[in-house]
């Protein structure tokens, strides 16, 4: 029997336990499509996008696709350190790269619902409807709150994800008075590779997870080289460091062998020498470090990076940075 065949039968036996559920029309961002009501087996296209906050609101997610790592390892970017979880701790299963999905285990796994994102070849999704509705979602476009609430919509769970978004909204008002004048504190957004090789800078409203989400909700100003920028997010040229300074300035560390902040910290020493004595908000202290969790697309990112900007700038006393005019 051949390979194709045996596919193609995969393909349309596993399209027939969505039959007897009641389903209602969504649109997402490839089209308007059948889902059920109350979805039983979802895959995530993405881990880190899409199946991280699937997995917060309480969804039934049965597939991911993830990461592999030197040793051959798959495991769920973020999992870990965001939410506790990977392949081996949850009934969640391997179903490829984001870029290299195994669509014959994805039919395995009997879906009633496959969710992807803008990183989702639309070829393969097309291929994938075969199987059982398949939405991308554009977190993109949408932002990391609209994103949210579009997969509690998807799932079911609503009311789950409104009353943490409303917690979440108070803390910020509360977070808002201890501050004082946020408008009057600049914040700038940095991302450093380990290899040192490269180093991205992002404005407030760039694809940056939770914590861009935060500053822009808290109200932070932006360091004005940051503001010229001409996109959301840029890599950024190592000669031109000292033009970021800020009152505070953020980068990124993460749960892996290469990437911890004593690697990310020798990162920036390698991607610009001497670029701590160049910035004020390094010399006083005020360039921090934050845990991958904080760039992550889920309410635990939110709240995370909400608590530990509480904690390092309304917490106590800083040295302002004199912007030139």
């Amino acid at each position: 029997m051949s390979r194709v065949f045996i596919l193609v039968a995969a393909l349309t036996a596993m399209a027939l336990p969505a039959l007897g559920q009641d389903t209602r029309s969504y649109t997402a961002a490839n089209g308007t499509f059948e889902i059920p009501v109350t979805p039983q087996r979802i895959v995530a296209l993405n881990d880190q996008i899409v199946a991280l906050p699937l997995y917060e609101l309480g969804a039934p997610v049965v597939g991911s696709a993830g990461r592999t790592d030197a040793d051959g390892n798959h495991f769920l970017r973020g999992g870990m350190d965001t939410l506790g979880i990977d392949y081996a701790n949850t009934g969640i299963e391997y179903v490829g790269g984001f870029n290299g999905l195994d669509v014959e285990a994805i039919a395995a796994l009997q879906p009633d619902l496959i969710i992807g994102g803008p990183y989702t070849d639309p070829g393969v999704a097309e291929q994938l409807q075969k199987i059982a509705p398949t939405l991308l979602i554009n977190n993109n476009e949408l932002g990391i709150i609209e994103t949210m609430r579009a997969f509690a919509d998807i799932t079911g769970k609503t009311g789950n994800f409104e009353a943490r978004l409303q917690r979440y909204r108070d803390n910020v008002a509360r977070l808002r008075d201890y501050l004082g004048d946020p408008e009057d504190i600049s914040v700038g957004l940095t991302f450093m590779f380990p290899e040192g090789a490269e180093m991205w800078v992002y404005k407030h409203s760039g694809n940056l997870g939770a914590i861009a989400q935060v500053v822009t909700d808290l109200g932070f100003r932006e360091p004005a080289a940051i503001t010229a920028l001409s996109t959301n997010e840029t890599n950024y040229s190592a000669e031109l460091i000292q033009d970021l300074d800020a009152d505070f300035i953020f980068g990124f560390y993460r749960q892996q062998p290469d990437a911890t902040p004593a690697n990310i910290r020798a990162a920036y020493e390698k991607f610009a020498p001497g670029w701590c004595q160049a910035l004020t908000a390094c010399r006083n202290g005020q360039f921090i470090l934050l845990p991958g969790p904080t760039f992550g697309p889920t309410m635990a990112g939110l709240d995370l990076a909400l608590e530990l900007i509480e904690s390092n700038i309304a917490a106590r006393p800083f040295t302002p940075f004199a912007e030139a005019e």
